[in-house]
């Protein structure tokens, strides 16, 4: 489904990136509108895009990322702010239309949700034009509406209709941080500074909605904002001082101040090719030392500032390519990495425990650097992928007791601890049938012309007196009577004192 590969780079050159000021950037349909203070400023035409549907600032590199989905493909683009250049980063197939990238600077990582699944791409910082398979991060049961990155923590964020989970950058150490039970939910974005989550909350189908705010762990959650009027919201993003959104029924962008106890909000502007509200339009202009400003704990952030102010500094060419491992740069002036035991790749991003242990299993290293996985009691084999209720029981279906051990429903007619024993195997005979009372005991229903424990007596059992006994059709007795004898059980016999004065009477 999802087949990256590699697409050539596409360049426009529309002048300098700084000729023009923004702290907003809102894309339209095939535009990218800057805006400073609510006034615009530059507006970028993408005329090689079909739809625009997400749209991420990246300020360690300067550029402006966003989505195009022309279905069944999406594309991601990246507009450099200090070049005024448009690249093709990635070209893939998706089953949606509402695709959904964000970028974690930390990692060169670039996430993307579409539908049920959340992705990941690896931009390589010494040959950016060079693609890297894309891999599938998360699946889950219910629509990704939106996902955000804890860049300082190392966690990717999603929010599906009910509930707001996070992961490691791997996919590991999943956990669910807000469940609740509202309408819908939908918009999400992270504020490193605060170290806060934001997000929407619908509560009712056709009642308001909330701006809704957490700690990264869910906890100290609070409603900053509610909009009275009923509406779709979307879009959230978050700067140094506000608190941005989209609401479709007043096309437009509003702005909430972050740190104020005042909860009015104010419009900002008008677009007028704003349409769809499951659209991710919204970006600011947040820079690195905005973000970690007094946070002395975020070091993945620090180790990104910039060097002076010329963008191309900004990061060395080892500075965070190697995930799992030493960088060192070849003769060539190439990255290469020498990977920590259990990870391996260009970039030591596969971790050899990831996803290898299934049904909860825990994995570890064993001392050849091989994973190796602590299985659950109800899993075994090499990846905890059987059962330990798998062909356990032989005639009817198996589950797990209080003890974690396999329990046995069993099929009509069998029974032991494993629904081994047949106990009406050959038990009603002349074609009865047998079932299982309440004591687990063979009980027979026998045909018609059949009676017994085991309908082993037949109704013509000592029926004829003198004469053979058949069944009917419908099981009853019939006889056929001897010589001289007759009545329906030939109980009769015509020679019974019909010749008198000791005659001597003969059947013939």
């Amino acid at each position: 489904m999802h087949s990256t590969r590699v697409v050539a780079v596409l360049t426009l050159v529309v002048g300098l990136a700084h000729c023009f000021s923004w702290d907003i950037v809102v894309g339209g349909q095939k535009q990218l509108h800057f805006y400073y203070n609510g006034t615009l400023t530059h507006t970028e035409e993408i005329a090689s895009a079909t739809e625009i549907t997400s749209v991420t600032y990246d300020p360690v590199h300067y550029r402006v990322l966003f989505t195009d989905v022309n279905y069944p493909n999406m594309t991601i683009f990246s507009f450099d702010l200090s070049t005024a250049k448009i690249q093709v980063l990635l070209t893939t197939e998706t089953d949606s239309f509402y695709v959904r990238v964000v970028y974690d600077p930390v990692t060169q990582l670039l996430v993307w949700k579409a539908r049920f699944n959340i992705y990941t791409f690896l931009l390589n910082p010494a040959s950016s034009d060079k693609a890297v398979d894309g891999n599938l991060l998360v699946t889950m049961d219910n629509h990704c509406r939106d996902i955000a990155v804890d860049s300082c923590g190392g966690y990717i964020y999603w929010i599906t209709d009910y509930k707001i989970e996070r992961a490691r950058l791997d996919g590991s150490e999943r956990e669910v941080i807000v469940d609740s039970t509202v309408y819908f939910r939908f918009s999400l974005a992270i504020d490193q500074q605060t170290q806060r989550l934001y997000w929407i909350d619908y509560v009712t189908r056709n009642g308001p909605l909330s701006i809704e705010s957490a700690n990264l762990n869910g906890k100290n959650r609070t409603t900053l904002y509610i909009v009275r009027k009923t509406s779709y919201a979307s879009s959230l993003a978050v700067s140094k001082d506000f608190i941005y959104w989209q609401i479709e029924t007043e096309v437009g962008t509003w702005q909430l101040p972050k740190n104020s106890s005042e909860h009015d909000a104010r419009k900002l502007y008008s677009i007028s090719s704003l349409r769809d509200k499951f659209y991710q339009l919204v970006a600011t202009n947040y820079t690195i030392q905005e973000q970690i400003q007094g946070i002395q704990s975020c070091e993945a952030l620090q180790g990104l500032m910039p060097n002076n102010s010329k963008p191309e500094n900004t990061v060395s060419i080892c500075q965070n390519y190697c995930l799992d491992g030493d960088c060192s740069v070849s003769t060539g002036g190439q990255p290469t990495c020498s990977c920590t035991a259990g990870h391996s790749g260009q970039r030591c991003e596969v971790n050899a425990c990831h996803k290898h242990c299934l049904h909860n299993g825990v994995c570890s290293l064993n001392e050849e650097k091989e994973p190796v996985c602590q299985c659950t009691a109800d899993y075994y084999g090499q990846r905890c992928e059987i059962s330990i209720c798998k062909g356990y029981c032989l005639q009817g279906n198996c589950s797990l007791g209080t003890d974690a051990q396999p329990k046995c429903s069993c099929e009509t007619c069998y029974t032991g601890k494993r629904c081994e024993v047949n106990a009406c195997h050959q038990y009603c005979l002349h074609n009865g049938v047998c079932t299982l009372n309440d004591v687990t005991e063979p009980v027979c229903q026998c045909t018609a012309g059949y009676y017994g424990q085991r309908c082993e007596t037949s109704t013509c059992k000592e029926y004829c007196l003198q004469g053979n006994c058949s069944l009917s059709a419908e099981g009853q007795p019939k006889c056929s009577c001897e010589t001289g004898y007759s009545g329906a059980r030939c109980e009769v016999n015509a020679c019974h004192e019909h010749c008198l004065n000791n005659g001597i009477c003969l059947n013939k």
